[in-house]
C-alpha cells in the first residue's frame, strides 16, 4: 500500500514581499560647528541605542505605598468581621484595627514626608476607620463580658438568658437580653 503525499502549502501573506538584501546604513548628520562643544555629539553618539521607554517610565515612577493599603484593608476586615460576628470576634476586631491603625500612620508619614504620594487617601481613610472599629470592638467586647459575668453570676438573668435564647425569633432575644442586661446594671 502506497501511502499518499498532500502536498500543502500555507496561505500566502498579506502585503507585499519583503526585500532581501542588507538593511541601510543610516548616514550620520554632520556635526554642526557652530554649536558649543558641550552641546556636540559625536556621530557615533547620535545613533547609539536608547533605553526603551518603558525602563525610563519605572525610574520615575513613585514608590508604593504599601503600609496605606495594608492599613486600609487591616482597618476595613475589622469593622467588618465585627459587624458580621455581631461583636463576637471583637478580640480580633481590636488586634486588626490596631494594626490598621499602625500601618496607616506609616503609610500618612511617608506621605508627609514627601517619599510618595501614592494611596495617601487610603492612609487616611484606614486610619479613620482603624478608630471607628476599634472604638465598636472595645464596646462589643465590654458588652459580651458583662453578659458573661452576669450569666455567670445572676441566677435570674441566667433563667431569662436561657429561655429568650429558647425562642425561635432571635432578634427578638437579642433586644430582650439587652433589656435585660440594662435591668441588671440598674438593679
Amino acid at each position: 500500500m502506497g501511502e499518499e503525499r498532500s502536498e500543502f502549502l500555507p496561505p500566502r501573506p498579506a502585503g507585499p514581499e519583503p526585500e532581501l538584501g542588507p538593511p541601510p546604513t543610516p548616514v550620520a548628520p554632520p556635526v554642526s560647528e557652530y554649536l558649543p562643544p558641550q552641546q556636540a555629539q559625536p556621530a557615533a553618539a547620535a545613533y547609539a541605542p536608547q533605553a526603551p521607554r518603558a525602563a525610563q517610565a519605572a525610574q520615575a515612577a513613585q514608590p508604593d505605598n504599601g503600609q496605606a493599603v495594608a492599613g486600609f484593608v487591616l482597618s476595613l476586615v475589622a469593622g467588618g468581621l465585627l459587624l458580621i460576628s455581631g461583636g463576637l470576634s471583637s478580640i480580633v476586631s481590636i488586634a486588626c484595627s490596631i494594626f490598621g491603625i499602625v500601618y496607616s500612620r506609616k503609610g500618612r508619614r511617608r506621605v508627609s514626608a514627601g517619599e510618595t504620594t501614592k494611596n495617601a487617601g487610603l492612609a487616611q481613610a484606614g486610619f479613620i476607620i482603624g478608630i471607628v472599629s476599634l472604638v465598636l470592638s472595645v464596646l462589643a467586647t465590654i458588652f459580651w463580658i458583662l453578659i458573661a459575668v452576669l450569666v455567670a453570676t445572676d441566677d435570674e438573668f441566667r433563667r431569662d438568658f436561657e429561655d429568650q435564647l429558647d425562642d425561635r425569633n432571635t432578634i427578638t432575644a437579642v433586644a430582650r437580653i439587652a433589656l435585660a442586661c440594662g435591668r441588671a446594671l440598674v438593679a
